[in-house]
C-alpha cells in the first residue's frame, strides 16, 4: 500500500494536536495555499473555520478566542452596538 506524502505543516506536533482538538482541518489550509492564499493567512482562516465547526462559542473564553481569531483573519474587531 503506498500513502501519500506528509505535509510539512511548519508546527510541531504538540501545536498540531492542540488545533486538531478544536477543529482545525490542515486540508483546507493546503488547498486554500493551492488556491494562491498566503500561507499565514490560510492557517488563520483555517483555525477561524475550526473555531465555529462543531458549535457556537459559549463561554467567555471561547468568545475572546473567537473574537481574537476574528481580529486576526478580518484586521478589525467587530462592534455589537
Amino acid at each position: 500500500m503506498t500513502h501519500p506524502p506528509i505535509q510539512d505543516l511548519g508546527m510541531t506536533d504538540t501545536e498540531y494536536a492542540a488545533l486538531v482538538a478544536k477543529g482545525y482541518e490542515p486540508v483546507l489550509e493546503r488547498q486554500l495555499i493551492t488556491l494562491g492564499e498566503n500561507p499565514d493567512q490560510a492557517r488563520k482562516l483555517t483555525q477561524f473555520v475550526g473555531l465555529l465547526q462543531d458549535k457556537l462559542p459559549e463561554t467567555g473564553s471561547e468568545w475572546e478566542e473567537f473574537m481574537a481569531a476574528w481580529e486576526d483573519v478580518c484586521g478589525y474587531k467587530p462592534s455589537f452596538s
